[in-house]
């Protein structure tokens, strides 16, 4: 558990021919075909973001119903929907789908460790395959559990960090205006970009820590949580806890990999701490909450291996642990994270929510109302992603 995402992210990709062997079963089945949409990102993304690019989607049909599931920002698209295309054709395209034989599928894959493009790849064919099956059966996707649930709506935090264009103080100005504006009372900004160098920080983190001071004071209404991508060591972000606690934030996330110097970060400070936004699988989720080494974590149900997985962390954290799924992105991995939340209320707490600052997303059927998204009751994830 001592590898840094940026580890994870240079990782070389997992070719077709070293993908696992998916057993299927031998009844009479309709052939599947897949095809990928692409969806520009409605405000863009800046070029200090690690994970960048518009929204790729996947699109699995039967001939009658599609199901659609998202693999966006693996940094790689053209590599993932050449893995996402072996993987199919190899052991999808035939697939004789039902929940059994889908939750034996996850199961196989779980033994292997992918790099990060071909967990995306993964993620997006598994999404694609839960929306698929819940339009056969004319059901909201989370239906496909259980009869009822208490969840109607989910908390969204909006990440600013792909609407920012220049990250001039005006510029956060503007943008935290239609903020507040749009109804949000949480948002999430990575104002640290100029840390480059995590072990001398001492003056390339002041504009970070003058960013947030300027935001608390110009909107002490609105709630600040704060990614830090890593950039620190343990020793320089020490330096800066006490400037941060006084800043009152909502949460810290990620100032330095993943690792047993959470257990000492978890004694220096009162501010709660999320981390896990880009791990495949349930063993690095087992391992923090195990440890104690943070308050909150953030499966993605693009990376962590597709909809099943992200409810085994869940479930598996139940009790535990705050879950708040990981999601900068589009409308299909927002919807899967939503249905996910349905199924486990009591400890999903919220969502990141790409912010759009022309309320684009409107199109696509997402009902977001005062910093909420509505849970819809038509069949698959609820949304429409093609018109």
């Amino acid at each position: 558990m001592t590898d840094s995402r940026r580890d994870f992210l240079r990782k070389s990709a997992w070719t077709t021919a070293a993908l696992p062997f998916f057993p299927v079963g031998c009844s009479k089945r309709r052939m599947l075909t897949l095809t990928f949409l692409t969806i520009p990102d409605p405000d863009g993304w800046h070029p200090s973001l690690r994970l960048k690019g518009d929204w790729l989607v996947f699109k699995i049909s039967d001939g009658v119903h599609a199901g659609y599931g998202e693999a966006s920002h693996s940094k790689r698209d053209d590599i993932c929907k050449e893995i996402a295309k072996g993987l199919f054709r190899e052991r999808i395209a035939s697939f004789d789908l039902s929940l059994e034989s889908l939750s034996e599928l996850e199961e196989e894959l779980a033994e292997s460790q992918p790099d990060f493009v071909a967990a995306t790849a993964w993620s997006g064919i598994n999404q694609a395959l839960y929306d698929l099956l819940a339009k056969r059966e004319q059901v909201p996707v989370w239906r496909l559990f259980q009869d009822k649930t208490s969840l109607d709506r989910l908390g969204l935090y909006t990440t600013i960090n792909r609407s920012l264009t220049t990250r001039t103080l005006d510029d956060y100005l503007q943008l935290l205006g239609q903020v507040e504006e749009q109804g949000f009372k949480v948002f999430k900004c990575a104002p640290f970009e100029k840390v480059v160098d995590k072990f001398n920080t001492d003056k390339t983190s002041k504009y970070g820590l003058d960013t947030l001071s300027f935001i608390r004071r110009e909107f002490p209404e609105l709630d600040v949580r704060v990614d830090f991508h890593e950039r620190f060591s343990p020793e320089s972000f020490y330096k800066i806890i006490t400037e941060l606690e006084a800043l009152e934030l909502d949460w810290i996330e990620e100032p330095f990999a993943m690792g047993p110097d959470y257990t000492e970060l978890r004694q220096k400070t009162s501010l709660k701490i999320a981390v896990g936004e880009l791990y495949w699988g349930s063993e690095n989720f087992r391992a923090i909450m195990e440890s104690q080494w943070a308050h909150v974590i953030m499966p993605d149900v693009k990376h962590v291996g597709g909809f099943g997985p992200l409810l085994r962390v869940i479930e598996m954290g139940k009790g535990k642990i705050e879950v708040s799924p990981h999601n900068p992105s589009g409308p299909v991995s927002t919807a899967a994270s939503l249905h996910a939340a349905a199924l486990y209320p009591e400890n999903v707490k919220s969502l990141e929510y790409a912010f759009d600052s022309e309320q684009t997303r409107q199109a696509y059927g997402e009902r977001v109302e005062d910093g909420n998204l509505y849970l819809s009751d038509e069949p698959g994830w609820g949304i429409k992603v093609e018109n």
